[in-house]
């Protein structure tokens, strides 16, 4: 039997609803597309696996303060070290770098920085000089990692209703990216229009939005946003059910982690032909920063009681820190974390890290960053609580 809403837990958090109705529609769509029946323990699971991601209560207090916050017309937010590990995660890039000062040291630093060409920018962008840590091919890298690690669990751990969980991870990563508060996206085309012809073309970064814009867009279920998230969310389940069947039928562990990587590129596949479709001089561009109506210099942004409403801006990255300086950053987050007792583990893709997307739809091998690791697939089989969140272990492979 299916799942309907009423069988699982209804969600108060203002995304966590969006994405239960998507599980559910998905799980519909599913069965009538592809004759794959969820039932209802694995749709619950499932549920409570997208929602994880936003289940933090330190980012709801964060959220409420900065929807308040006076004067805050095009500044930048404050992040903690947990949502900045966790932005990969909502389909959102790292914060961008703090502008740059008078010190010698900045200076230095601004010497580095790859600076993009005036013409590429946007003309009603506000006059912020931020930098990015990412490429937005390197973001899309993280995600696909990601996406291999939630994928290598799922299909391994011997409880179904953990491995539900993490497809239920993974599909809250995809869910975000079709959130306009999250990712600009061009729509699909075709009459009437064909999911999985969408792009991307903007992610923006949670330093620079405005949280006022960002709630109602993220609560908004009635567009073609919402409805090819739906789409590709019942496409990864069937992939996923069957993907589960093949490697829960073998019994050793390097049998497990070979089939296990033969059938993770079907969804891979999945992802970088429909999902993440990114044209190639966009990949090439800084990641972050938000578009005029979702940036933090937006006109409503946030409480100006009394006052004239100023024009909507965007907030837009001029170029890229160095490749020492964005180093440097993930080190530097990774050592905080550990430092404030988090069991969180932090990892960013370096730029010369080729496109991954080439490696997947190609036939040669997966690239070795978006293979199944051994640790992984003993950690799923033996249920490790190590692997019982969203959390999972970096991997340590070289690229």
């Amino acid at each position: 039997m299916l799942g309907v809403l009423s069988t699982v837990v209804s969600a108060s958090a203002y995304t966590r609803h969006v994405h239960e109705r998507s599980i559910v529609e998905s799980a519909q769509i599913c069965q009538k597309k592809y004759g794959m029946a969820v039932n209802s323990t694995t749709l619950a699971a499932i549920v409570e696996g997208v929602k994880e991601p936003d289940a933090f209560a330190i980012s709801t207090l964060e959220i409420f303060k900065q929807r308040v916050e006076p004067n805050s017309y095009g500044r930048q937010r404050s992040i903690t070290t947990v949502r900045i590990a966790a932005q990969s995660i909502h389909g959102s890039p790292n914060p961008t770098r703090k502008i740059h000062n008078g010190s010698p040291q900045d200076q230095s630093a601004l010497q580095k920085s790859i600076r993009r060409a005036d013409s590429s920018l946007l003309k009603n962008r506000v006059n912020i000089e931020v930098y990015a840590y990412d490429t937005n091919q390197g973001l899309r890298n993280k995600m696909l990692i990601n996406a291999s690690q939630f994928l290598c669990v799922s299909m391994a751990h011997k409880e179904a209703d953990q491995s539900a969980r993490k497809l239920g991870n993974l599909l809250h990563m995809v869910g975000d990216t079709y959130s306009a508060s999250h990712v600009q996206r061009a729509a699909p085309i075709g009459s009437p229009p064909e999911c999985g012809t969408e792009k991307i073309e903007w992610h923006f970064s949670m330093d620079l939005v405005s949280w006022k814009r960002h709630v109602p867009a993220d609560r908004n279920d009635k567009d073609w946003r919402f409805e090819c998230a739906t789409q590709h969310g019942a496409e990864l389940m069937n992939l996923w059910s069957a993907g589960r069947e093949a490697v829960a039928a073998l019994k050793s562990t390097p049998e497990k982690r070979a089939v296990a990587n033969r059938e993770i590129r079907k969804s891979l596949r999945l992802l970088c032909s429909k999902v993440f479709r990114v044209d190639k001089n966009v990949l090439r561009q800084p990641a972050g920063g938000a578009s005029a109506q979702y940036s933090s210099a937006s006109g409503t942004d946030n409480w100006r009681a009394l006052r004239a409403k100023r024009p909507d801006l965007a907030i837009q990255p001029v170029g890229l820190t160095s490749v020492e300086e964005a180093e440097e950053f993930y080190r530097s987050v990774a050592d905080k974390l550990k430092r404030e007792g988090h069991a969180v583990e932090f990892s960013y893709p370096s730029r010369s890290m080729p496109d991954l997307c080439r490696s997947i739809m190609g036939k040669e091998p997966l690239h070795v960053a978006l293979q199944c690791t051994r640790e992984e697939i003993e950690l799923a089989v033996t249920g490790s609580k190590r692997v019982s969140t969203m959390w999972i272990p970096s991997r340590t492979s070289k690229e």
